[in-house]
């Protein structure tokens, strides 16, 4: 993700580490405060994907057969019924768990909204 991707005002970059999504395929994982998206390496197979965190209904580990139900994934669902799994990030799978869960759960900046309601 550069600074041109960061679209929303007040953006920022929370967390970045490297991850596989897919068959094996690695990339990068980066969480904003209003996004996660993972991008693919040179040579990944698996297309990049983002979403908002306000579209996120849950973030759950879970132990898939790619690993043979040895490594903790990240299994986001979307509230449309769509999921992603991302596995074996270099950080800590608890943390990035955290921080996800974290940044969904604050409010949003809302254009307008900078002053408060105004007189």
């Amino acid at each position: 993700m550069t600074a041109d991707s960061l679209a929303y005002p007040g953006e920022f970059e929370v967390l970045r580490t490297k991850a596989e999504s897919g068959f094996w395929d690695s990339g990068m994982l980066t969480v904003t405060n209003y996004r996660v998206s993972w991008t693919p390496s040179r040579f990944s197979k698996t297309p990049a994907f983002s979403f908002d965190l306000d579209k996120i209904k849950s973030v759950r580990q879970v132990r898939t057969i790619h690993y043979l139900f040895l490594v903790p994934s990240l299994k986001f669902t979307l509230a449309d019924g769509s999921f992603y799994v991302i596995h074996r990030p270099h950080e800590d799978i608890n943390r990035v768990q955290h921080v996800v869960n974290d940044y969904r759960k604050r409010d949003r900046y809302q254009p307008g909204s900078l002053f408060g309601s105004g007189s």
